[in-house]
């Protein structure tokens, strides 16, 4: 499938799930789902460059406490306070949080298209998922890549949201994810994700789209998604690779450890402690805390090194 047949593929699936989730009644999600339009309404804001986050934290799973996992929590909370403690980038009202139960894909696509809103192209954008992580599935139990044909072992990945157990639409998938990030305008986008086969969210920004929009006959509302697509430099950060599991919150732990300092400690010494800098700092500590069943992966599509927090 070539690369304009691959778009209109994933962008026409794309648009008819973020339809169907973005029109469904905002009860459904109850009183955080308002709360989430409220804050988009956001006003113009000055040309400099500004941080803006999301820490999305699922943590706890409707009717299966049984794969409950608390130190998801702990870590989007200790991430939060990290990032706060560098007024410089960081301001409080630029930090989204979502955590627990409200952590469903609904209140997920919301909070992306909040991103979308608030960023220009001369700010920062990070993104943090830590959840459960799976292949994805048929309902006969058989793997399942859903257009764009793009995985070599024939599965795209998941992340669980709070009902994903229960229901069968609780999960977002990478290509949809990565739909997603790739409607963010900025200069930068960091991604991290602390989940099992989190290796697989490694999917480069899709660009050009909109330059193909007149070579196939698509709804308006398709060529209205088509034309937000944006090329951006984008670093990923993994917990693991595409065909591993993760334990605990190990990843996130020492980086977060690397975002307070550790990172440009045993990095540059610039006084900044970059992405790429608390990557270099965590992996070998996950690597060995895990005794090598957990080994970190990186895709670095960013021009220099991105900053996230000061020294």
């Amino acid at each position: 499938m070539n690369h304009v047949m691959k778009s209109k593929v994933l962008i026409s699936l794309a648009s008819i799930v973020c339809v169907v989730l973005l029109v469904s009644p905002v009860c459904a999600a109850g009183p955080y789902a308002v709360q989430v339009r409220k804050n988009m309404n956001t006003p113009a804001k000055p040309t400099q460059s500004q941080h803006y986050a999301l820490l999305f934290a699922v943590g706890v799973y409707l009717n299966r406490p049984d794969m409950d996992r608390p130190e998801m929590l702990d870590a989007a909370d200790n991430l939060y306070s990290t990032l706060v403690n560098s007024p410089s980038y960081w301001q409080p009202g630029n930090i989204h949080v979502v955590k627990g139960s409200n952590a469903i894909l609904k209140n997920l696509l919301y909070q992306l298209n909040w991103l979308k809103q608030v960023s220009t192209s001369e700010d920062y954008v990070l993104v943090y998922l830590t959840t459960h992580g799976s292949h994805l599935h048929n309902f006969n139990g058989q793997l399942l890549d859903l257009p764009p044909k793009d995985e070599a072992d024939g599965s795209d990945e998941i992340l669980m949201m709070y009902n994903g157990f229960v229901q069968w639409y609780g999960f977002i998938w990478d290509d949809l994810l990565n739909f997603m990030l790739s409607r963010i305008q900025c200069k930068g986008l960091c991604l991290i994700v602390d989940s099992c086969y989190s290796g697989g969210f490694n999917d480069p920004p899709y660009q050009g789209i909109s330059g193909h929009q007149d070579t196939f006959n698509a709804s308006s509302f398709t060529k209205g998604f088509m034309e937000d697509v944006v090329g951006q430099g984008r670093v990923t950060l993994m917990s693991s690779g595409e065909d591993q599991v993760s334990y605990g919150s190990y990843f996130s732990d020492y980086l977060i450890g690397g975002f307070q300092g550790w990172a440009d400690f045993f990095g540059n010494w610039d006084g900044i402690n970059s992405a790429e800098e608390a990557f270099a700092y965590a992996q070998p500590l996950t690597e060995w805390s895990t005794y090598g069943d957990e080994v970190p992966t990186i895709s670095d599509l960013y021009p220099g090194e991105f900053p996230v927090t000061t020294s």
